[in-house]
């Protein structure tokens, strides 16, 4: 993924069990094999992601913000704008120490103020 990195006008989101997948629902009615589509964006589950946990569901969408429950009580927030994510946890905030383009990267989790 590059910096020039849109959310998608019609975008899709799928939770599934290794991360968040976002496509372009747009080409969804133009594709006739789903499976051909290219994600826009794919945020794997692992340590020190972006997602950490299981995505579960979107909790909400306003504007480029983008809200996602996860496993265990989390929410990430990713801000498509900004292309930064922070997460809600039982435990506190955190602000993800990357960009979402490195939401893959492993990078980690800083306690926000």
């Amino acid at each position: 993924m590059s910096y020039e990195f849109t959310l998608p006008t019609r975008a899709f989101f799928s939770c599934e069990e290794d991360g968040l997948t976002i496509l372009d629902g747009s080409l969804m009615r133009a594709t006739l094999a789903l499976t051909s589509i290219e994600p826009a964006l794919k945020l794997l589950v692992a340590p020190g992601n972006v997602f950490e946990q299981r995505p579960v569901k979107l909790a909400g969408r306003e504007g480029d913000v983008v809200s996602v429950e996860c496993e265990g009580g989390s929410v990430v927030h990713l801000d498509f704008a900004e292309m930064l994510a922070h997460v809600q946890r039982p435990d506190g905030d955190f602000i993800y120490m990357g960009g979402l383009e490195d939401g893959n990267a492993g990078m980690g989790f800083m306690a926000a103020r």
